[in-house]
């Protein structure tokens, strides 16, 4: 009772913040103004990721009254996304500039989540169980930066990115009550979900507002720490988390890749991804939101369930889940210059 009143009072908080920040957002220009590269075709505010960023946070904080969380999970996580959020913020107002600079936070950040959070001592690899000791820790955060990363190159359609976060986030939640059998274990993912819901009922298309970085990149680096939250309480929950998430993995994983072989700057905004691609080919944000979050329900979420279960092992399921996605990424031209409208 006491999560779904939290929820809903940031579902409500969100949404209020949200509106003042297209209000405020108009009144001094911060615009997005649309180029060769953009996916929107009309000036519209950015930086309303704050609205989610700040009362998610807060509900975090809220929940750390029960006893039964982490605290030291919950701080390295709250930590780990202000500092993401607050660089992200700082570059949607262009006060730092340079991969570089962004790149320092976002190890940091990752860093400190690994420290507070860390990773499970073993895994289950390919029917082999695996130590993890240093190398994975240096995974860990090559995990996490590269998350916060995809989010942000993933948010160019209206709603794609909340809405992911949205369904990751709830099934993440679900699925973890379903394995740990403790509602309490999916608390903080349900509080990132209501925050983000309260945020896309102006991001859906056609968008009143934009995330922006301090939203993008936030969302990624809170989703991969309740991944590894889930994963301290059953190593497996990690394949499912990844399996929930292998929609934006693979277009951005594809789309990386080919545009580093064509030696084009991964950090330089283009609009080359395939669900990019989709929205020019159906002219609709929409329908692009719309056709992964179909994905996701009807292909993600049964393979999901099944290693959650154990009738499925976790990185097979893993094979399973994305091999379609990155044949499919491939056919729909991610990585490839999109022609303009």
């Amino acid at each position: 009772m006491i999560i779904a009143l939290i929820s809903v009072a940031l579902v409500v908080a969100s949404s209020v913040i949200t509106r003042q920040l297209i209000v405020n957002s108009h009144r001094f220009s911060k615009m997005d103004i649309p180029n060769e590269r953009s996916s929107h075709i009309t000036p519209t505010p950015r930086g309303g990721g704050i609205a989610f960023v700040a009362t998610s946070l807060i509900g975090f904080l809220l929940l750390l009254l029960n006893n039964a969380l982490n605290k030291t999970e919950i701080f390295a996580l709250c930590c780990a996304g202000a500092i993401v959020a607050i660089a992200g913020h700082l570059d949607d107002r262009q006060k730092i500039s340079g991969a570089t600079v962004r790149l320092v936070l976002h190890t940091i950040s990752a860093v400190i989540l690994i420290v507070g959070v860390g990773i499970p001592s073993e895994l289950a690899l390919l029917g082999h169980t695996v130590n993890a000791g240093i190398i994975g820790s240096i995974l860990g955060v090559v995990y996490l930066v590269w998350l916060l990363n995809l989010f942000n190159f993933m948010d160019g359609t209206d709603g794609i990115a909340a809405s992911e976060a949205i369904f990751v986030a709830l099934a993440g939640a679900f699925l973890n009550y379903h394995v740990l059998a403790d509602a309490n274990h999916s608390a903080v993912a349900i509080v990132l979900a209501a925050s983000t819901f309260g945020f896309i009922l102006y991001n859906w298309s056609p968008a009143k507002i934009f995330m922006g970085d301090v939203g993008s990149g936030y969302l990624g680096i809170v989703i991969g720490g309740l991944s590894l939250i889930a994963a301290n309480q059953d190593p497996e929950l990690l394949w499912v988390w990844i399996i929930l998430l292998a929609v934006f993995v693979s277009d951005a994983t594809v789309t990386l890749l080919r545009r580093l072989l064509r030696k084009q700057k991964p950090h330089v905004a283009h609009r080359s991804h395939a669900y990019q691609h989709l929205a020019i080919k159906l002219n609709s944000h929409a329908k692009v939101a719309l056709l992964v979050l179909a994905v996701n329900i009807v292909w993600l979420l049964p393979i999901a369930i099944l290693v959650a279960d154990k009738q499925l092992a976790g990185t097979t399921g893993v094979i399973i889940a994305y091999v379609p996605l990155l044949i499919a990424a491939l056919a729909f031209g991610a990585g490839k210059d999109s022609v303009t409208n």
